[in-house]
């Protein structure tokens, strides 16, 4: 049981992690500096909202060159100490490798769990390759944030017919989706394969894009992170995200703390420069795990979402569409939306 200011939620030890630090605020020691040149922007963060989220991270890759003060020791946080820039004159450096740090781990636990889904394909066991895709479904969802810096290989992992001209009849369409049909709803390992095969492809290249530095800065990070909060209110709620394996609750939580890593870096200087919005940052997310309190996972399996009655999924909404303006007040804070 992990008890925030929200109250106890019941999940079990790894997927608490998200949440254990929610409410309680770390202290730096410097002022961040202030960006003096209001150009520097490149208007990258602008009208992200109501629009397609894969137009809008594709035209940022192009365009572009816990939260709420969390522990130390939370497995998100970076070196307080080091919330300034560095060397390299970038704003916010040690806050933005902090997260990548954290995504490079994941991205590496990654790999062996998509290898267990394409074994577990190849060697024609239906229920293991799904629980093996439930189970290397969740670094990706984190990862997602940060998805406008490498979107070729965003849309080769994680995209939906929708964002693919043609749909499921386009051989463009690859994605871990297009396995989740097959296995969940058509029942065809053998057609399923091939896309497994090449989902291992795609998990080592996302390895390498990680370590492009200069594809992630802050501005992309809190653009990324607003971006997100909105998809999971604005579209994978209302066009369903995990379809056919009926694992949506899933994403959402993962979304939200993959949001969580990027954020926390940052948590001591928006605390230092507006309490109030380090404040509402926490009890943004903690709002946003509480809609899923009456959905305890089970071997990081959880319930049906197509047992969520809509008043819950309208809390879903509501509390990622809140969690997406707290991050909002927190990026202007910081004079980086």
């Amino acid at each position: 049981m992990i008890t925030t200011r929200r109250g106890s939620m019941p999940y079990p030890s790894g997927v608490a992690m998200a949440v254990r630090s929610v409410g309680i605020r770390a202290r730096g020691e410097q002022e961040p500096s202030r960006r003096t040149n209001e150009q520097d922007r490149g208007g990258r963060s602008e009208k992200v909202a109501g629009l397609r989220r894969r137009e809008v991270l594709r035209g940022l890759a192009l365009g572009g060159a816990g939260f709420g003060g969390l522990r130390p020791s939370s497995p998100f946080v970076g070196r307080a100490r080091d919330a300034t820039p560095t060397g390299s004159g970038e704003r916010f450096a040690a806050e933005v490798d902090a997260g990548l740090d954290y995504f490079r781990r994941r991205a590496a636990e990654q790999v062996p769990l998509v290898a267990a889904l394409r074994d577990g394909i190849a060697e024609g066991d239906m229920e293991r390759a799904k629980t093996a895709y439930v189970a290397a479904r969740p670094p990706y969802e984190e990862i997602e944030v940060l998805a406008a810096s490498f979107p070729e290989t965003d849309e080769a992992i994680d995209a939906r017919p929708c964002a693919i001209a043609g749909g499921e009849s386009s051989p463009a369409y690859r994605s871990v989706h297009r396995i989740e049909s097959l296995l969940f709803r058509d029942g065809d390992l053998v057609a399923a394969l091939p896309y497994a095969d090449g989902l291992i492809g795609s998990a080592n290249a996302l390895l390498v894009d990680l370590d492009r530095r200069e594809g992630f800065d802050a501005v992309r990070t809190f653009e990324g992170m607003l971006a997100l909060s909105e998809e999971v209110a604005s579209k994978k709620v209302s066009s369903e995200e995990e379809t056919w394996s009926d694992q949506s609750l899933l994403i959402f939580f993962h979304n939200w703390r993959g949001i969580e890593s990027q954020y926390a870096p940052f948590a001591p200087a928006v605390e230092l420069t507006d309490a109030s919005t380090a404040s509402a940052v926490g009890d943004a997310l903690a709002s946003a795990i509480a809609t899923l309190k009456p959905y305890p996972t089970g071997n990081g399996v959880f319930p049906a979402y197509s047992a969520v009655p809509a008043s819950a999924r309208g809390e879903i909404v509501r509390a990622s569409y809140g969690l997406r303006d707290a991050l909002t007040r927190a990026g202007s804070a910081l004079d980086l939306v």
